[in-house]
């Protein structure tokens, strides 16, 4: 199952190896956009019914990764 940790993670390597993130970059937003809550936050996995300030600083992460 894919999960927040590991999307952010994979993303901010990317980045760091300055690879273009251009052909990805609309799947991986589409996951964020299901794991965001209208609460304020992110849940780590479509399974999760929690949010926490973690997973919530690895959504923030990925989409600032994504927004360059």
């Amino acid at each position: 199952m894919p999960d927040l940790l590991s999307t952010a993670t994979a993303l901010h390597a990317l980045a760091g190896l300055e690879t273009s993130l251009d052909s990805i970059r609309e799947p991986c937003l589409d996951f964020l956009d299901s794991l965001w809550d209208n609460a304020g936050g992110f849940h780590g996995h479509w399974a999760d019914d929690t949010l926490d300030c973690e997973y919530t600083f690895y959504g923030l992460l990925a989409l600032g990764h994504l927004s360059l």
